[in-house]
């Protein structure tokens, strides 16, 4: 008896497992430490909520470009080749309407699970893409 009671808690317990680890998982902890690309980016990013942030340094997964699929292929538009980015939730999707350098336009579907990262000049700051409604990029600053 002892010992059918010793195997359903442990079995109990293995499967709460991935419960319980998801718990101090995910998106809660701060920013301590982001990404630092190797060109420094400057960007105004405003969030859904209409708060805008200026960022230095700025990366999206770490990676200065922005991917995502366009039709049935994948495309990753160089941040330097970008000047504005518009994200609108459609359909359960992420479009992302982008702006290019050279005045042309591309829309992309983006993941919203992606974290852009940057600099503020009072600390580190990192957003899910489906938080975001825009990235205008200001430009390169060169050490």
């Amino acid at each position: 008896m002892a010992r059918s009671v010793r195997i359903l808690v442990l079995c109990a317990l293995l499967l709460s497992l991935p419960l319980i680890m998801a718990m101090g998982m995910g998106g809660s902890e701060v920013p301590t430490r982001i990404p630092e690309p190797k060109v420094n980016y400057l960007v105004t990013l405003t969030d859904m909520g209409g708060t805008t942030v200026d960022l230095s340094h700025f990366s999206i997964e770490g990676v200065v470009f922005l991917a995502g699929e366009m039709g049935r292929g994948e495309l990753a538009v160089p941040l330097e080749k970008v000047k504005d980015v518009v994200i609108r939730h459609q359909g359960g999707e992420f479009k992302a309407e982008v702006a290019l350098a050279d005045g042309g336009n591309v829309t992309i579907t983006v993941k919203g699970s992606l974290k852009a990262t940057g600099k503020t000049s009072y600390g580190n700051y990192r957003i899910p893409l489906d938080e975001v409604s825009r990235i205008q990029l200001r430009g390169v600053k060169h050490n």
